[in-house]
């Protein structure tokens, strides 16, 4: 079943077209169905996907045939096929078309429109956090991070698409019957780019059919990522050819919710030499690496404890971990992308190459310097990495997508 009652001749548009898969209950339920609000989300800190549709229903509809009401339970569980399509971005070198295909597994905020009219929201979510919530790992290893989670979320959450960037070091492990997805957030903080402990596991969209792709990668190796868009970049003009809801790459808004924070910095152990604990409880031995600081305290800024079996990995048949050095600047990587770290917010027309991980630029000219010679770039033109994003559609094909960005400066790493 599908609805795609409106008449979509304006190209910049988005046009919907929505159908379920399930019980033979699902053909009355989508009688008098309207899709009101579709929204779509990714970020680097979820590892999942989250899609959420809002309908209008009919709320006395009969099935003509039965005489039944709706059962809206036949949702629970169903196939939701959204189709998505802008067909004015293919005139700017951007995909006009987004596929999704993802089970139901939630139905809330239902109440009465009017007194014919019921509203509520359906979500639905990729196949493998489902997958993930139903299965336990118990298994042993001596591997790398990346192999580890390679294994893992194939065998055991069932991905069918993995972007998974090598990392070091090969270390012993064991998942004491835990879910797939603390598995790779296990590895994630403990696996190294070089030195750099900012690997983080995430999801995108697979826009060409429907399913999704989980990414295992580090914010170093992310922010060495060139524009996606190449030499476009994303602009903000009051009047113009660039202003208005046609141009993909003109910004409908913008703010800049935090340029820094040094506060936070300290307390995460950004730009410190952070200390650590090391123990090893074979030898009995205790180490202080990093900030060795003895006057106010042992160490200084953030102090880690880890065990280590640094010292006596011969002995113990094992590989040395190393947990020393991502113990001392996981904590300082990952708040740089915390959700009060966000360095820019801006709402462009729908876009549907947008992606969590993607690298973007912003340019916004000086307009007092603006002549045939000379542009001048205002504080806060550079390089992006998208953190989160959220595709939002409306009834009648207004769509429009909202990005959380940090500074391609992230990725350089901390002292």
């Amino acid at each position: 079943m599908a609805d795609k009652d409106l008449n979509y001749n304006d190209k910049s548009l988005v046009s919907i077209d929505i159908g379920f898969v399930g019980s033979e209950d699902l053909t009355t339920v989508m009688q008098q169905l309207t899709p009101m609000e579709i929204i779509l989300g990714e970020s680097l800190l979820t590892p999942g996907l989250q899609t959420a549709v809002r309908f209008h229903s009919a709320l006395h509809h009969l099935n003509p045939d039965t005489e039944q009401p709706k059962n809206l339970d036949a949702l629970k569980g169903s196939t939701i096929l959204i189709q998505l399509e802008k067909l004015s971005l293919s005139e700017f070198g951007i995909s006009p078309r987004m596929i999704i295909s993802q089970p139901v597994y939630r139905m809330d905020r239902r109440h009465l429109y009017n007194n014919n009219t019921e509203d509520f929201t359906i979500h639905a979510c990729h196949q493998t956090l489902l997958d993930d919530a139903a299965t336990l790992v118990s298994k042993s290893w001596k591997s790398t991070p990346s192999s580890v989670v390679s294994e893992v979320l194939s065998s055991c959450a069932g991905a069918k698409n993995l972007d998974i960037q090598s990392s070091m070091p090969p270390r012993d492990y064991i998942a004491e019957n835990i879910h797939p997805f603390q598995v790779v957030t296990q590895q994630a903080n403990a696996a190294l780019d070089g030195n750099d402990p900012s690997f983080v596991h995430y999801m995108t969209y697979k826009i060409d059919d429907g399913d999704g792709t989980h990414h295992f990668r580090s914010l170093k190796n992310l922010t060495s990522q060139s524009n996606i868009f190449g030499n476009r970049a994303f602009n903000f003009q009051e009047t113009g050819s660039s202003a208005g809801y046609a141009n993909p790459f003109g910004i409908t808004t913008h703010s800049f919710p935090c340029d820094f924070d040094l506060l936070t910095d300290l307390l995460n152990g950004v730009n410190q030499n952070i200390s650590v604990i090391a123990v090893n409880p074979l030898k009995g031995m205790i180490s202080l690496l990093g900030n060795q600081t003895i006057g106010c305290g042992a160490g200084a800024g953030v102090l880690k404890s880890v065990l280590s079996n640094v010292g006596s990995a011969s002995q113990q048949n094992a590989r040395e971990d190393q947990s020393a050095k991502y113990a001392q600047l996981r904590q300082a990587r990952m708040s740089l992308i915390d959700q009060n770290r966000i360095a820019l917010r801006m709402t462009v027309p729908w876009n549907p190459d947008l992606h969590a991980g993607k690298m973007i630029r912003l340019e916004l000219w000086n307009k007092m310097a603006i002549n045939d010679s000379n542009f001048v770039p205002n504080y806060g033109t550079g390089d992006y990495l998208i953190v989160s994003m959220t595709h939002n559609i409306k009834y009648g094909g207004y769509g429009t997508t909202t990005v959380d960005c940090v500074s391609r400066s992230i990725g350089e790493g901390v002292v």
